[in-house]
């Protein structure tokens, strides 16, 4: 086997490894909270509701939207620094 052929990937930094958790985490987070604005803009429009009714629906959803968020940046962050998973 050539020598030219056998390649050894550089060892990933921890900088390398935080901006991927980062990317992982604008991703996710996205679609989280397009989840949740769609969530409310169907209920209003089911509902019918006015404004005082999207204030009660929005503080109903945002805390699990901003969790959700937490966490996801919580294990991305743990997943791409753990040594187990450099490559």
């Amino acid at each position: 086997m050539p020598v030219e052929s056998f390649t050894v990937p550089a060892p990933r930094t921890k900088f390398v490894a935080f901006l991927t958790a980062i990317g992982a985490i604008i991703l996710i987070g996205s679609e989280i909270w397009l989840a949740a604005v769609a969530t409310i803009w169907a209920v209003h429009g089911f509902f019918d509701m006015a404004t005082v009714g999207d204030l009660v629906i929005t503080a109903l959803v945002a805390p699990v939207a901003l969790w959700a968020t937490w966490m996801t940046a919580k294990l991305a962050i743990s997943a791409e620094m753990s040594p187990e998973n450099a490559d």
